[in-house]
């Protein structure tokens, strides 16, 4: 405890992440000399900016050819991951420059508003990519058990869009709770003589960590569990239901050695960083000694966490689909001349009528 001021509230010396376990402090300061034992501060701030770049290159690079290749969109499995890709953009157009900027100043210069969606940020972020992935071994998984007709394709988009929005209504409830469990008895500075109000949520960290993460990870993992055992098991699809599927869908389904890698990676990579979340909530680790250690282990887990943005759209760039379009944009564009190029045939050309052209029409 630093030694308080008069009539001030009680100050802690330490990280915003020690908030779920020190209930009844007044104050804390958010600054990096928390993670000095670690030499953090540098190297979270290089991680930062190779994140950035890694993981805004290698999703809008799936973007683009989504955007630019209209067959790709039109299967309800694409649009799953269009969704996260986007949702994964944002991590290195977002998160990891405010964080590279924060450990570079070593404090946060933005406003409170922006630190708390900063600060927050993890929790809509694996809640949209686990919950699509789960949308996506859900949708699998009765598209095998209970096909429906070629004629129930527009019950299916309308069930699929009905999913979306409630997905998205849910998110929208899980933030406005997060936002009202802001106290007002507790305050964090991030600056000097700049407070903000704290997310202090160590009654409900427990069951936020539940409904963002371990529930829905859970249950995306029996779906894709299900999917594995009965492509496994189940007899070869035969030849005129591919064709039919390539004539309402005209995409292939994801591979399931795609599928595996897409759900292992968006369900176990957070995994560390919930684990130590939730043990912090609980009271698990709320001596100083213990913190010491469990504040630079969750940095390393959220790193962990965020590693799943730039590796995603990796693994989906190993579907034949998207391959087979990533392939034909770069013939494509090997094969569009640039102007520099065209130039030189056309100079080309003129020098070689100049010297004699014995084509019939030669002297016309």
């Amino acid at each position: 405890m630093a030694p308080a001021a008069d009539n001030a509230l009680p100050q802690w010396v330490g990280s915003i992440q020690d908030d779920f376990s020190l209930q009844g402090r007044g104050s804390g300061n958010y600054s990096v000399a928390f993670y000095h034992p670690w030499g953090a501060p540098g190297v979270s701030a290089a991680v930062a900016i190779v994140y950035s770049a890694w993981v805004t290159g290698a999703n809008a690079l799936l973007v683009a050819i989504m955007l630019t290749c209209p067959r790709l969109l039109n299967s309800r499995q694409n649009i799953l991951v269009l969704h996260v890709a986007i949702v994964d953009l944002t991590v290195g157009l977002f998160y990891c420059p405010l964080t590279a900027d924060f450990y570079i100043r070593g404090q946060w210069t933005h406003g409170c508003d922006s630190f708390f969606v900063w600060f927050i940020f993890l929790y809509p972020q694996v809640f949209l990519s686990v919950h699509l992935v789960g949308v996506l071994n859900g949708a699998r998984f009765l598209s095998t058990v209970c096909p429906a007709p070629r004629a129930g394709r527009w019950v299916k988009n309308v069930l699929f869009a009905g999913t979306l929005m409630l997905l998205w209504f849910y998110l929208i409830m899980i933030g406005a709770s997060l936002d009202s469990s802001r106290r007002d008895n507790f305050r964090i500075a991030i600056s000097k003589d700049h407070l903000c109000r704290a997310l202090v949520a160590s009654d409900g960290a427990i069951a936020t960590n539940a409904l963002v993460f371990f529930a829905p990870a859970s249950l995306t993992l029996l779906l894709w569990l299900l999917n594995v055992l009965r492509e496994k098991t189940s007899r070869p699809i035969p030849r005129s239901q591919l064709q039919l599927d390539c004539e309402t869908e005209q995409n292939l389904r994801a591979p399931l050695p795609v599928l595996s890698a897409v759900t292992l990676t968006s369900c176990l990579l957070p995994l560390p960083a919930f684990l130590i979340t939730t043990t912090l909530a609980a009271g698990g680790c709320a001596s100083a000694t213990c913190l010491r250690w469990a504040v630079p282990l969750s940095t390393l887990a959220e790193w962990v966490l965020f590693s799943k943005a730039g590796v995603l759209p990796l693994v989906w760039l190993l579907s034949p689909d998207f391959k087979g379009a990533l392939l034909g944009a770069f013939h494509h564009f090997r094969r569009v001349p640039t102007s520099d190029t065209r130039d030189l045939v056309e100079s080309e050309a003129g020098a070689h009528g100049a010297e004699g052209d014995d084509t019939p029409f030669s002297e016309m």
